[in-house]
């Protein structure tokens, strides 16, 4: 019966969607976009959002969305338990397709005690992807009304309105998207993106979708931006045997120039949602490259799993306090950190290496706290003449 009740439940989810989808066309987004009455906020429950949280995606060495060898429900099923026994009880999921279904039913029929939010994978404008991207608000329509005690909120796109977004889709089509999905459920909404595009200017384009929100879910990489020189990852003036912490404490403090940018953003505009960490990790391994940064070299002057510890042991402070017992409230720190990521993913080659643990599952150094010492640290130090 149980069963019975949530296919009923996801079919007719699927039919409203359908049905609201059908009559919508550019123009008459754009018109019911200039005039949509400000949304009632879904407030953030603090007893799901306050837990210890992570992006968790399992793939394992030969397997990869790329390919369409997706982990199996056991393993999915040990990874679940791998994250419940080490206190996670928050996770996202990138995608409401096979992988991010199989999470929220194994959740559920194993009752183990973690919340989810889940994704959907958009990418493109409606004009050229409606189908596919249809098909993931679907899914995640479906999975949120199926299963209300594991899902805690519905994510729709992940960085598609940064300006250098690989998927991006136009901020009318991300209204829209995000305005059927808030009609056929309950659980907040969000978007995950940059910090950049949640920090526009009031007014643009990019702005007005996030009027369309219960939180903001922001990504933040000071690893990534020290290619681009966007803080001063080097920290010369700092003696060698104090560098690498002082270059660590400079990424945090990065971040939260992040948060307090968007904070800024979203207050002039008169958003009054509160701001989680979506995204935001450490490679424990220098293979991060970008043909376009400026130091092509960034990630060998960053890399190693003692500045991985550093960084998660950091922001995890900022976020739920000292004792990680003061959670903030999404206005002056952020109400969750969604650490990316649970585990290394060897599809992603050089952007491999953020997990908490390994592909093998075994816990690193940030975890275990065993094969290092804080003086293995890497800082930058320059090259010889």
């Amino acid at each position: 019966m149980k069963t019975l009740l949530k296919t009923l439940c996801a079919a007719a989810a699927l039919l409203l969607f359908a049905a609201g989808c059908a009559t919508s066309s550019p123009e008459s987004r754009q018109a019911a976009a200039e005039h949509a009455e400000p949304i009632t906020i879904r407030p953030l429950d603090p007893d799901v959002f306050n837990r210890k949280a992570v992006s968790y995606s399992g793939f394992r060495t030969g397997q990869s969305p790329e390919t369409g060898v997706h982990p199996s429900r056991a393993e999915i099923l040990e990874d679940l338990r791998i994250l419940e026994d080490a206190g996670f009880g928050l996770l996202r999921v990138f995608s409401s397709g096979e992988h991010g279904r199989a999470v929220v039913e194994l959740i559920d029929e194993h009752g183990i005690d973690i919340k989810v939010q889940v994704g959907a994978y958009v990418s493109g404008a409606d004009a050229e992807n409606h189908t596919e991207n249809m098909f993931e608000l679907d899914e995640a329509i479906a999975l949120a009304n199926a299963y209300p005690d594991v899902v805690a909120s519905v994510s729709v796109g992940n960085e598609v309105l940064v300006s250098w977004s690989f998927v991006a889709v136009p901020p009318e089509d991300m209204v829209t998207y995000i305005r059927h999905v808030r009609s056929q459920i309950r659980q907040p909404v969000t978007v995950n993106d940059n910090w950049e595009p949640f920090a526009a200017e009031a007014g643009s384009a990019i702005a007005a979708v996030w009027g369309e929100i219960d939180y903001a879910s922001v990504h933040t990489y000071a690893y990534w931006d020290a290619g681009f020189e966007l803080w001063d990852f080097r920290r010369e003036a700092v003696p060698e045997s104090r560098r690498a912490r002082a270059m660590m404490d400079a990424a945090r403090d990065y971040a939260r120039e992040n948060f307090e940018a968007v904070r800024r953003a979203l207050n002039d505009a008169g958003h009054a949602i509160p701001i989680v960490i979506g995204e935001t990790g450490w490679q424990s391994v220098p293979s991060a490259y970008l043909d376009e940064a400026f130091v092509k070299d960034f990630a060998d002057h960053q890399a190693h799993p003692v500045n991985q510890a550093w960084y998660y042991e950091d922001m995890s402070a900022w976020t739920y306090g000292e004792g990680r017992d003061a959670p903030g409230d999404g206005f002056s720190r952020p109400a969750a950190l969604f650490y990316f990521a649970a585990f290394d993913e060897p599809w992603k080659e050089r952007d491999d290496n953020w997990g908490l643990w390994d592909v093998e599952r075994e816990p690193k150094y940030v975890l275990s706290g065993q094969g290092y010492s804080a003086e293995d640290a890497v800082f930058y130090r320059p090259s010889a003449p």
